[in-house]
């Protein structure tokens, strides 16, 4: 709330872009946040401290004032992506003129506002808020969200379930109910979501889930929120190192690699169920934090925040006794494995798939922690313009680009016909100096690799504090390069 408070801008009654948190493609304090602004009205109405209900009324007002009531338009309902950002037209690109998910973000919040604050709140401020709250809902494209997209249809199913049953809407449960249970069938087939391991979106996973559980009139959504909220702790439990403090990958989406460098969701979900002590967070009091919009979510967590289910807790708190071996089917259509190596000071991360997915952006289907010499985690992670599938197990973790269709040799004229792209494994935080890189072997700081692979190593660049270590495949064929700890070598 801190946070929050020092973000307030009492002329627009809306939170600034805190220091840090979009740089370097946003100025600090140079727009106003919109889902950031809702979990803090909500704060200040539980802190309930002089002037926070008269600011929190203010707050919401603001945020009303920018949800678009256009009516046949696909951003019907949705809000502002930011309060400068000017209304869309015609030819509008989703995500960039407009987000469609501030839909579920600001409704779910405006729905625990009601839940917390209803009767303290003008009855004509409560009439506004459901009316944003049915041009939400009823502005939400019928196919647009489905059991796949996991953190947003939780949020979706909750908020119509919800709303359906304040407005006395049989038709809206029931539509929402279905959406749930399509969530559940699909998270039952292996107890995975589809967007599997990411340190941001498993908090709002969290946040929806906690919802079913406690903010809804459907005896179904209590109990399934309660049965997959334990299943999720217990699966991510297994992923986390609690040496490292992270969750280590493989991430189906990832801001970031090490979640003490920036703000993830579920870190603050470990702060409210296990305490500061067990959440790797930056210091918020830093001048800049990455992704620190996020640190205002803090208030929903502190109103939801259930009990972590003993096995995960042990898993998420003590010290890890020796190497831990993690594998999860995520799906069959595609087919979709994740698998983990944790070691005492290290660990490998790894998806095993068919699908066309690239290894770039939030995508991160191969990675490697480890400890620091100095104090601190430094990370790997495979960047490649093609499908990149990869494997950790018995201490080592293995990456494999297979030539697309049509590369290696053409029929009869010797010719290479089709280039598989370069390899690029970006190394973050470690110390560049230290670092030395060979065909067969790393040395970083804290870490001896051993390098098997045919692919030629051809560049070693400096990209801030981070280094770019590239190779490009054998003529005529793709990339398989394995990586194993020198000690675990040796050991083994």
């Amino acid at each position: 709330m801190a946070y929050g408070d020092d973000a307030y801008d009492p002329d627009r009654h809306l939170l600034w872009n805190p220091p840090g948190s979009f740089a370097p493609l946003v100025p600090d304090r140079s727009m106003h946040l919109v889902p950031q602004s809702a979990w803090y009205a909500l704060g200040l109405l539980r802190r309930d401290g002089p002037g926070d209900l008269e600011r929190a009324e203010a707050v919401i007002e603001a945020l009303l004032a920018v949800q678009y009531d256009r009516p046949g338009t696909v951003w019907h309902g949705t809000f502002a992506r930011v309060a400068e950002a000017p209304e869309p037209s015609g030819d509008a690109v989703e995500w960039i003129d407009y987000d469609p998910n501030w839909r579920q973000f600001v409704g779910t919040t405006l729905l625990l506002i009601l839940r917390t604050a209803e009767q303290a709140l003008d009855p004509v401020l409560v009439a506004r808020i459901d009316r944003a709250l049915r041009l939400a809902i009823d502005g939400e494209p019928p196919t647009r969200v489905d059991a796949v997209y996991s953190n947003i249809a939780l949020m979706k199913a909750v908020l119509e379930v919800e709303a359906g049953a304040r407005f006395e809407d049989e038709a809206l449960v029931d539509r929402g109910t279905s959406l749930a249970a399509a969530v559940v069938a699909r998270f039952d087939r292996h107890g995975a979501f589809d967007e599997y391991n990411s340190p941001t979106y498993y908090g709002i996973d969290l946040l929806g889930l906690a919802m079913w559980r406690t903010c809804t009139v459907s005896d179904s959504l209590r109990s399934w929120g309660t049965r997959l909220e334990r299943a999720l702790w217990e699966d991510l439990a297994l992923f986390f190192h609690s040496g490292l403090r992270n969750l280590v990958g493989p991430y189906s989406r990832t801001y970031g690699m090490d979640m003490a460098r920036y703000v993830a969701a579920l870190s603050l979900w470990l702060w409210g169920a296990l305490g500061r002590e067990a959440a790797p967070l930056p210091d918020p009091d830093a001048d800049g934090v990455d992704h620190g919009h996020d640190f205002l979510l803090g208030p929903v967590v502190d109103q939801l925040v259930g009990r972590v289910p003993p096995m995960a807790r042990e898993l998420l708190t003590e010290p890890l006794s020796g190497p831990r071996q993690v594998e999860r089917v995520i799906s069959e259509e595609p087919h979709r494995v994740a698998t983990a190596w944790l070691d005492l000071d290290w660990a490998f991360g790894a998806e095993e798939h068919d699908a066309a997915w690239l290894a770039a952006g939030q995508y991160a289907p191969a990675t490697v922690h480890w400890r620091l010499p100095t104090g601190g985690i430094g990370s790997v992670r495979a960047y490649c313009d093609a499908p990149l599938s990869a494997r950790a197990a018995d201490g080592s973790l293995t990456m494999v680009v297979a030539p697309a269709d049509g590369a290696g040799r053409g029929a009869g004229d010797g010719e290479h016909t089709a280039a598989v792209p370069t390899l690029v494994l970006l190394v973050e935080h470690a110390d560049i100096a230290s670092a030395a890189f060979e065909p067969a072997r790393w040395r970083l700081p804290g870490l001896d690799l051993r390098v098997q692979t045919a692919s030629s190593l051809v560049a070693v660049e400096a990209f801030g504090d981070h280094l770019l270590v590239s190779y490009d495949p054998p003529p005529g064929d793709g990339h398989r390069i394995v990586l194993r700890p020198i000690d675990e070598v040796s050991h083994r």
